[in-house]
């Protein structure tokens, strides 16, 4: 007789003991891999109270100062030991405010030579320092002249529409959410999955209807169109779901992100509603505006009068049949142009970034964008971060200050030290930092070239937040070279901390 044997389930509790105990492991190997290079904090991955780092191993986690545990925080990924600078602001609101295209000069210097080393496996306690503790987390600050905070924005009058996956539009809630919430906009998102459930969309409406935005989440009225396709074909439900208030009707990208929404109120209030209008911006790309045409470019945003939809919509199917490119974009264009005397209005500020790779000269141009676009695709920001400051003082957004001659505030984005200077008329072009920058200069005007990597330090925001009515901004500069305790070389990540608070003048 065959007997079968069955193995005795393992119980949770060995399998957790087991995962620990390899985890730990592989821990403990990574720890002393990186004790010669500067050391990472490494947490289990459970709520244990305990963390490994290659110094000290295992030892409990203790908050650091209040106003310091927050670089603790996992998503910075800081090394253990940080460089450390806290500057402080005072924005004065007042009419003294230089043009955009003009630096600022601060007789005062940004950085200067005090630098705190603080352990953040040790509460945030200094191990260099010319001070105390105290000193490294108080500054005087320093007043800069800024422009006034923008009116609260009223989109009431206008309807978004964007085509994409239910996930997509999960991750994007809180760069949407910083143009859209309270804005009384309407938001309409045709969702393209084939197994999207009806439970899907209305947990989707649910969480944005929690930031305020009042969130309309459909599936395709024609499935056998693809996602690009969709981005044309949403016109006929732009109209179905307008009321009588709607007088524009914008389609955007899921990664289209506006800075300031009183700006785009601003734009459109230019235009009267009732005239058939197509707005929007060109790709800063020659190639690409060669090969698709002058056309709006989605991601930037395309802007239409709801009349302008309202002749569209009858003839969509029509359009679909005919065009030769099954391109949103393409498809809006032809259409428009097939069956209306409707043409283009191109916006400058209105920026697609069909750029690849570094777009640091870009956002440290001195440029007040009225969208943005590829930003976590194409290249990398955290543009909702970014532009939290736009909240406090309107266009002072990637405004420009320079302290030493030497030194570049782009605020919300960067900090940057040029090591041989930087005057103002090479501060009035262009860096050309990205893939082939210069092939751009016939659509983005002359530019200069990148600065060579030794010669230019920056340090860049990941983190902004609102405290008690004012601002902490988080710069990093990653893996640094300093000495430790013993006199080698240790990495480590260097934090500027720039402390906004607000005045009259």
């Amino acid at each position: 007789m065959l007997i079968t044997r069955c193995h005795s389930p393992v119980s949770h509790r060995s399998l957790t003991i087991i995962l620990i105990v390899v985890t730990v492991f592989l821990l403990t190997l990574l720890a002393k891999r990186e004790r010669s290079q500067g050391t990472r904090q490494y947490e289990l991955p459970f709520d244990l109270g305990i963390a490994i780092s290659a110094q000290n191993g295992f030892q409990a986690v203790k908050p650091c100062a209040p106003d310091l545990d927050y670089l603790r925080r996992k998503e910075y990924g800081l090394t253990r030991n940080v460089i450390f600078r806290k500057r402080c602001f005072l924005g004065v609101y007042g009419n003294e405010i230089r043009p955009r295209e003009s630096v600022s000069d601060v007789d005062r210097s940004l950085l200067g030579s005090r630098a705190d080393i603080l352990d953040l496996d040790d509460e945030c306690n200094i191990i260099s320092s010319v001070g105390s503790l105290d000193q490294a987390r108080s500054c005087e600050p320093i007043q800069l002249q800024i422009p006034e905070p923008f009116p609260t924005a009223n989109l009431s009058n206008v309807i978004f529409g964007v085509a994409t996956t239910l996930s997509r539009l999960q991750d994007s809630v809180p760069q949407i959410s910083h143009w859209m919430s309270g804005t009384g906009a309407l938001f309409l998102a045709i969702v393209v999955d084939e197994t999207v459930m009806d439970d899907d969309l209305a947990s989707l409406e649910s969480t944005y209807d929690s930031y305020d935005i009042n969130l309309t989440a459909i599936r395709p009225w024609n499935c056998s169109l693809n996602v690009n396709e969709q981005h044309f074909a949403i016109i006929r439900d732009l109209v179905d779901y307008s009321d009588q208030g709607t007088q524009w009707a914008v389609i955007i990208d899921d990664d289209t992100f506006f800075p300031s929404p009183y700006s785009i109120e601003q734009l459109l209030a230019s235009y009267d509603p009732a005239v058939p209008a197509y707005i929007g911006g060109l790709s800063e790309s020659q190639g690409a505006v060669e090969s698709f045409g002058v056309m709006a470019y989605g991601g930037a945003g395309v802007f239409m009068s709801i009349s302008l939809v309202r002749q569209l919509d009858i003839h969509v199917d029509d359009c679909l049949a005919e065009s030769l490119t099954r391109e949103g974009d393409g498809l809006l264009k032809s259409c428009i142009y097939n069956y209306t005397r409707t043409v283009l209005t191109a916006i400058p500020g209105l920026h697609q970034l069909d750029m690849r790779g570094d777009l640091s000269g870009f956002y440290e141009s001195g440029i007040f964008p009225l969208s943005l676009h590829h930003w976590k695709s194409w290249h990398q920001a955290p543009v909702d971060k970014m532009a939290k400051v736009a909240e406090f003082c309107g266009e002072c957004f990637l405004q420009r200050w320079r302290f030493d001659a030497n030194t570049i505030l782009a605020n919300g984005y960067s900090i940057s030290i040029y090591e041989d200077g930087i005057s103002q008329a090479d501060l009035e072009l262009i860096e050309g930092t990205w893939e082939a920058a210069m092939d751009y200069e016939g659509t983005m005007g002359k530019m200069r070239d990148k600065v060579e990597d030794s010669k230019k330090k920056s340090y860049r925001l990941i983190d902004a937040e609102e405290i008690d009515g004012n601002l902490r901004q988080v710069f990093v500069r990653h893996d640094s070279l300093d000495l430790d305790e013993d006199g080698e070389e240790e990495t480590m990540d260097e934090v500027v901390e720039i402390w906004w608070e607000w005045s009259q003048d």
